[in-house]
């Protein structure tokens, strides 16, 4: 069966690859702790309140979680922000896929914007945590989004065979707790080529099976949150602290779709991405 990646798994690894090989390769089920469902659950809340509002839904329409006042605050912001804009097409939760370096890579940008040939991808952020342009440019879902952007844009723009150039794609990500720190990032083709290099790189050391090849992270940081510590400490739980604790993002794509024989990916080059339809 062909291995399938998502952001939120180069993340997991990127942030500690024991965590990856336990959650991915061995494939463990392990309950989600108690802190971070909370987190969880509001993000969940105004992604599917904001994809509602993109499908056309009136805002009194809208079921708000009653007692969640971050949500209803977010959702007063976006509205009144209105960070999409005005464009020409707009998609919610827009799913894409490429088929490269033996991998089937998965994507779903939580608003696709088309302005002509260009492409804007968006993505809420509802975290505490104050933007870092650094943090973003350099983070593996900008790298992941841009490269299936780039890989999948003449099929997005129902351009056909006519290229359009990675300098036509931009990633947004956007923050209700601060709307006005937008962080914008055009892309370029030697970007492009260094986040395809990169993706092969991912593409085999992600697709070992052999467990000295997940080493453990050194930022302990990591470890208060993480639901396999008990993997690595016989010291009883530390307590989390009044910190943000990074999100698990819902699966781009559900492997359940590849499982069930949904759709079979077309041959392809490994140099040259091929998109899948579903």
């Amino acid at each position: 069966m062909m291995k399938i990646l998502t952001q939120t798994q180069i993340s997991a690894y990127e942030r500690c690859r024991y965590f990856y090989y336990l959650r991915n390769v061995r494939k463990l089920v392990w309950p989600i702790e108690a802190g971070e469902s909370k987190n969880v659950r509001q993000g969940d809340d105004f992604h599917l309140l904001v994809r509602q509002l993109i499908l056309g839904f009136p805002v009194g329409s809208l079921i708000v979680p009653e007692k969640d006042e971050n949500v209803r605050r977010w959702l007063d912001v976006y509205c009144s922000v209105q960070p999409l804009g005005s464009p020409e097409q707009v998609f919610a939760e827009k799913e894409v896929s490429v088929l490269f370096s033996d991998i089937l890579w998965l994507g779903k940008f939580d608003a696709l914007t088309v302005n002509d040939d260009r492409l804007t991808i968006y993505d809420w952020k509802t975290g505490s945590a104050r933007p870092e342009k650094e943090k973003y440019q350099n983070a593996p879902q900008t790298k992941l989004y841009r490269f299936l952007a780039r890989s999948c844009a003449s099929r997005l723009i129902g351009a056909g065979l006519h290229a359009v150039p990675a300098e036509n794609i931009e990633m947004v990500y956007w923050f209700p707790e601060y709307p006005d720190r937008e962080i914008r990032l055009p892309y370029s083709e030697e970007e492009y080529q260094r986040d395809m290099t990169w993706i092969k790189t991912r593409a085999r050391e992600m697709s070992s099976v052999d467990e000295s090849d997940y080493p453990r992270t050194q930022n302990t940081r990591h470890c208060r949150f993480c639901a396999y510590r008990t993997f690595c400490f016989t010291e009883p739980d530390v307590s989390f602290q009044e910190e943000e604790i990074p999100q698990e993002e819902p699966p781009e794509l559900s492997e359940d779709i590849w499982q069930a024989g949904l759709f079979s990916p077309e041959s392809f080059s490994e140099d040259e991405p091929e998109a899948v339809n579903f």
